[in-house]
C-alpha cells in the first residue's frame, strides 16, 4: 500500500516536471518567435495556472488526473465558460482560456502592426475556407475539425510563402502564421458553424461555447500548431535551433 502511495506520487512529480519543461522550452521558442512577455504569460503560464487551479473546482485530485489527462482538462475547461446570449435552447458562450487568450494575443499583435494586415487578411480567408471545408457539426461534440493539423499548418506554409515575395523579407511569419491560423479556424469552424448548432434541436438549454476545449480546443490548438510548423519550415533555411542553443547559453550564462 505504501509503496504504491510512493509510485503514484513519483509518476505525478515526473509528470509535473515533464509538464514544466515542455512549458518553459515553449515559453523560450515564443521569446525568440517575437512574441511579447504578456503574451507568453498568457499561451503558457496563464493556462496551467488555471488548469490546475480548476482541478479542486471538478472534483479531480492530482492522482485522478494522471490516468485520463486529456479527459480531466475538458471537465477543467467547463470552469472557465461564460455564457453571453440564449437562443432558444442554445446558450452560446465562449471559454475564457480558450477563446480569449488566442484573441487577445492575435488582437494585440494587430494594434501593435507587428504583422502585415493585408497578407493577414487574406491568410484568414483561406484558412477560414479550408477549416469551414474540414469541420462538420456532431451532437455531443460540437463543431469538430477532421484532419486538425491541414489548416494551420497551411497557414504557416502559407506565412512562408509570403516572406519570398519581393519587399516582405522582414515578415515575422512565426506571429503572421499564428495569428492567420487562429481567427481563420474560430471563422471557418466557430462561426460559419454557429447556426447549425442553433438550429439543432437540444431539447433542453445547452451551453455552447466557443473555446470550450480550453487547451484541447482546435482554436487555441490552431496557434500551437501553426508555430511548430514554422518552426519547421524555417528551421532548415535560418538554422533556428543553432540559434535557439546560442540564445540559451547567453541566458544561462546570466
Amino acid at each position: 500500500m505504501f509503496g504504491q502511495f510512493i509510485n503514484n506520487y513519483a509518476l505525478i512529480f515526473v509528470l509535473v516536471f515533464f509538464i514544466l519543461i515542455l512549458a518553459g522550452l515553449l515559453a523560450f521558442y515564443l521569446h525568440v518567435a517575437g512574441f511579447t512577455l504578456i503574451e507568453v504569460i498568457l499561451l503558457v503560464a496563464f493556462p496551467l495556472i488555471a488548469f490546475f487551479s480548476a482541478l479542486p473546482v471538478v472534483g479531480s485530485t492530482i492522482t485522478e488526473f494522471t490516468g485520463d489527462l486529456s479527459g480531466t482538462v475538458l471537465a477543467t475547461a467547463k470552469v472557465f465558460d461564460v455564457p453571453l446570449i440564449r437562443l432558444g435552447h442554445t446558450i452560446i458562450g465562449v471559454n475564457a482560456v480558450g477563446f480569449f487568450i488566442p484573441m487577445l494575443v492575435t488582437l494585440n499583435m494587430l494594434m501593435q502592426k507587428r504583422i502585415p494586415q493585408m497578407k493577414f487578411y487574406i491568410l484568414v480567408v483561406i484558412i477560414a475556407a479550408v477549416s469551414y471545408l474540414y469541420s462538420f457539426f456532431q451532437p455531443g461534440l460540437g463543431v469538430v475539425i477532421y484532419l486538425f493539423a491541414i489548416p494551420p499548418i497551411l497557414a504557416a506554409g502559407i506565412a512562408f510563402m509570403f516572406r519570398k515575395m519581393k519587399g516582405s523579407e522582414n515578415i515575422n511569419t512565426a506571429l503572421l502564421a499564428y495569428a492567420g491560423a487562429t481567427i481563420g479556424v474560430l471563422v471557418g469552424a466557430d462561426l460559419l458553424n454557429i447556426f447549425k448548432l442553433v438550429k439543432y434541436d437540444w431539447e433542453r438549454p445547452t451551453l455552447v461555447s466557443v473555446g470550450g476545449g480550453s487547451m484541447l480546443d482546435a482554436l487555441f490548438l490552431a496557434g500551437m500548431v501553426a508555430l511548430f510548423a514554422d518552426f519547421l519550415f524555417r528551421s532548415q533555411e535560418e538554422r533556428i535551433v543553432g540559434k535557439l542553443v546560442k540564445v540559451f547559453r547567453e541566458v544561462w550564462r546570466r
